[in-house]
């Protein structure tokens, strides 16, 4: 019995169907493929699993997954959306594992690509394998290349350029960060701890303090561990002009003290107060930061040349330094 005008019947489930409910396939006659859809799909898979079983390989069963969820792979589990991270490579926004397994999966291919986490990261952040770290430990004797008291662990680099320094221990790395890396700095706190303190001609002045009440416990607190009090701190702020006593930028927040002796110093703001104390308040590891940073600083270029000015350009630059003189008077305060 033949099918119907613009229908056709599939071998398999001898249904008559129409056209639209078989495939493309140019080398038949009709144009259309011999089955249906839906028993070529049966057909297809019953193909795969056949070939798969020839290969010794399993077929992974399809998994239903209800709305607002996702299949994770590595743990087989059915777990919500939120259980995954974000990527917007992918149909669905979502990363193909759960956020434990991405963690596991990311961690096994860093040590598959690049022997290590730990290897991957300084290539990452420095440019530097694990075997350029060990040969600059080594280079050090495997102490801090500043105190040369304590084993290395850290890689310092300079936050302009980029260029990889030395091998530091926690203190030293923190205290170079706390000073941003400044010569200036690192020599006014190598002074300041060798008891000299600068004192500068002109100062910017900070904004106004808020007044108000005292902060509960401050005043016990000061006692108990400087022995002073409130007021003391206040007059010393004062006679600080409302800056840090060693940078003198920054206004202060912490009372600074000698370590060995109990003795309380001046005011200080945080990264000041903490810089120090992180260089263990020795002035000598303070210098050793200091020769440490001017060692890795670039030869700056000859910016002279033979050529002499014209008389325009000298007139802008004598008209530039005028203006910054004349703001810098503008802001400042002499004290």
């Amino acid at each position: 019995m033949e099918a119907p005008e613009g229908a056709k019947r599939c071998p398999d489930c001898g249904e008559d169907k129409p056209l639209s409910a078989f495939g493309l396939n140019k080398r038949m006659a009709d144009g259309r493929a011999r089955y249906c859809k839906v028993c070529f799909g049966a057909r297809s898979k019953q193909s795969y699993r056949k070939r798969r079983a020839e290969q010794g390989r399993p077929v992974r069963e399809r998994i239903e997954v209800p709305p607002a969820h996702k299949y994770c792979p590595r743990c087989a589990q059915v777990l919500p959306e939120t259980d995954f991270g974000r990527n917007r490579s992918t149909r669905d926004g979502l990363t193909s594992y759960c956020r434990p397994c991405h963690a596991r999966t990311t961690l096994d291919n860093r040590v598959k690509n690049h022997g290590s986490d730990r290897n991957y990261k300084l290539k990452l952040r420095y440019g530097i394998t694990e075997d350029d770290f060990e040969r600059m430990l080594a280079r050090q004797g495997g102490l801090c290349a500043i105190c040369q008291a304590v084993p290395g662990a850290f890689v310092d680099h300079c936050h302009r350029t980029g260029q990889v320094r030395g091998v530091l221990c926690f203190n030293c790395n923190n205290g170079l960060g706390h000073f941003g890396d400044n010569t200036v700095l690192l020599e006014l706190a190598a002074l300041y701890l060798d008891g000299e303190v600068f004192r500068p001609e002109f100062v910017v002045p900070p904004p106004p303090r808020r007044g108000g009440d005292v902060a509960p416990g401050r005043s016990s607190h000061l006692a108990r561990r400087y022995n002073v009090r409130h007021e003391d701190v206040e007059r010393m702020i004062a006679d600080q002009h409302g800056l840090c006593a060693l940078c003198w930028d920054r206004p202060p927040e912490h009372v600074d003290h000698c370590h060995r002796t109990g003795g309380v110093r001046f005011v200080l703001c945080l990264p000041c107060n903490t810089g120090i104390g992180q260089f263990r308040d020795d002035p000598v590891v303070v210098r050793r930061a200091l020769a440490y940073v001017e060692a890795a600083l670039p030869v700056p270029a000859d910016e002279y040349t033979d050529r002499a000015p014209s008389p325009e350009e000298l007139a802008r630059l004598d008209r530039a330094d005028e203006d910054a003189r004349s703001e810098f008077y503008s802001r400042v305060v002499r004290v």
